[in-house]
């Protein structure tokens, strides 16, 4: 069973040579950040197909810089981590990178909620515009 007690403890995430980790849990977290990957390529794909969409493209490349870039850095800390490398193994990468990754989606949803519907409207706008032009 899951002792979930150890992640309020500092000791558990700040060890300089934390016990090594179980190899459940290196398959897990590598199942993970290949997700990442896949949804990396996903998103490239996706925002080659919505060329007529700039917004759409914008949001769907920032995306895959988000998933590819939290893949590796991912694979890495876990690497480290397999291997115990005094301090590149540390527990608390994990945690920097788990914070990283929630402040990344929440400015890519600031982007997505707040910018991006204006992009739309002044592109719907450029494109009327140009329509009686030609």
């Amino acid at each position: 069973m899951i002792n979930f007690g150890r992640l309020l403890d500092l000791n558990f995430w700040f060890a300089l040579r934390p016990s090594a980790i179980g190899n459940q849990t290196v398959i897990i977290l590598a199942i993970g950040f290949a997700i990442f990957l896949v949804l990396a390529i996903v998103c490239g794909i996706l925002a080659k197909a919505k060329k007529q969409n700039p917004p759409l493209v914008k949001l769907f490349r920032k995306l895959k810089k988000m998933f590819s870039t939290m893949a590796v850095l991912g694979f890495i800390v876990l690497f480290f981590s397999y291997e115990q490398i005094y301090l590149l193994g540390s527990r608390f990468w994990f945690l920097l990178w788990f914070i990283g990754l929630i402040v990344w989606v929440v400015f890519i949803s600031l982007y997505a909620v707040g910018k991006m519907p204006k992009e739309k409207d002044e592109l719907e706008k450029k494109q009327k515009y140009l329509k009686y032009l030609a």
